[in-house]
């Protein structure tokens, strides 16, 4: 009887033994996002992401998010995620710059692609998304997912009539590349995280901030401005990505990896086209709050002045990036 009650024991454990292992080998990921929750980088990209990985990996993959900078801030994205302090991460590419510099021509008039064109082309396979993620590779990252969040504004206290109105105003620039653009048109920029920019307006530390318009809305940066300057794609775009841990990623069975790819690749999907079709109501919100709006219209007489004031940039930027990757986004 007691040999008979031992090996009941003795299976019962092995049977526990093996749901406990099952239950440690389920994947967990750690996701990291910065700005407003609301910004539909994060709120139309994370939760579905977040499902489309359940579904795909049968479970197997758990997520656990992190909104509003509370893991990483946004400046500190290059170094955290090849460090490991964050499985994945949401990333404006050009604060890669220091690590990567060709992700700088992002930020330039050389990049003239638009947010359709992001939409329909910016994905793995993509000459030029396979060129970028091949450099954050190099650095301990690979990117998941690519998309555009639409050209930059600029919230400002003061109207903008033209490039002479930056003229020594002190502007919030979020990475190396928005800087180069503002100083270009005499502004004296300072990178700040995007945290400190609601701050910074409302004490006068800055006098304007040039960032997504998502972000600006979410972040009701209307609330300590009087004016939005809408430059429509003649100061650039904003190329935003987001990217993972390259060991944690090959470490993941290749079915998992399968599912983080094909899972990023549709919630990204989704999130740029809510992104195009949303750009016009976001400018409508601004207004409503009591903000004026000046928008660029592509071939004006203001585009045109824009245009002219940052020919320097656009020349020096031709001798600032690789061949490679100018004719790559010439080609392609």
């Amino acid at each position: 009887m007691l040999k008979k009650l031992t090996g009941a024991a003795v299976a019962a454990l092995i049977m526990l033994s093996g749901a406990s292992t099952g239950a440690m080998a389920a994947e967990r990921l750690s996701l990291s996002s910065w700005g407003s929750p609301k910004h539909y980088q994060v709120s139309q990209f994370v939760p579905m992401f977040k499902k489309l990985l359940k579904e795909k990996s049968g479970g197997d993959i758990r997520l656990k998010t992190f909104a509003g900078g509370e893991m990483v801030k946004q400046q500190f994205v290059a170094t955290a995620v090849p460090q490991g302090t964050v499985d994945i991460s949401l990333t404006t590419l050009d604060n890669w710059s220091g690590r990567v510099p060709d992700v700088g021509i992002l930020t330039t008039p050389l990049w003239d692609k638009s947010m359709s064109w992001t939409r329909d082309n910016l994905k793995p396979g993509n000459p030029i998304f396979d060129y970028f993620d091949a450099q954050l590779r190099k650095e301990g990252a690979l990117i998941i997912a690519m998309f555009d969040i639409g050209p930059p504004v600029v919230s400002t206290n003061f109207k903008i009539e033209g490039p002479e109105s930056f003229k020594d105003m002190p502007i919030r620039a979020y990475s190396k590349g928005s800087a180069q653009v503002l100083q270009a048109l005499g502004a004296a920029p300072t990178i700040m995280g995007v945290g400190d920019v609601y701050s910074g307006l409302q004490r006068g530390t800055v006098k304007g901030a040039m960032g997504g318009l998502g972000g600006a809305v979410g972040l009701k940066h209307f609330e300590v401005t009087s004016n939005m300057f809408v430059p429509n794609g003649v100061m650039g775009t904003l190329i935003h990505a987001y990217v993972m841990n390259k060991e944690k990623f090959e470490k993941m069975s290749p079915a998992n990896q399968k599912a983080v790819m094909e899972a990023a690749a549709e919630a990204r999907d989704h999130m740029q086209q809510f992104a195009i079709d949303k750009l016009a109501s976001l400018l409508d919100t601004v207004r409503k709050n009591g903000n004026e709006v000046t928008a660029v219209e592509p071939g004006s007489d203001l585009w045109n002045k824009f245009a002219k004031r940052l020919e320097p940039l656009t020349a020096a930027a031709k001798g600032q990036y690789s061949k490679e990757v100018q004719e790559l986004l010439a080609k392609n």
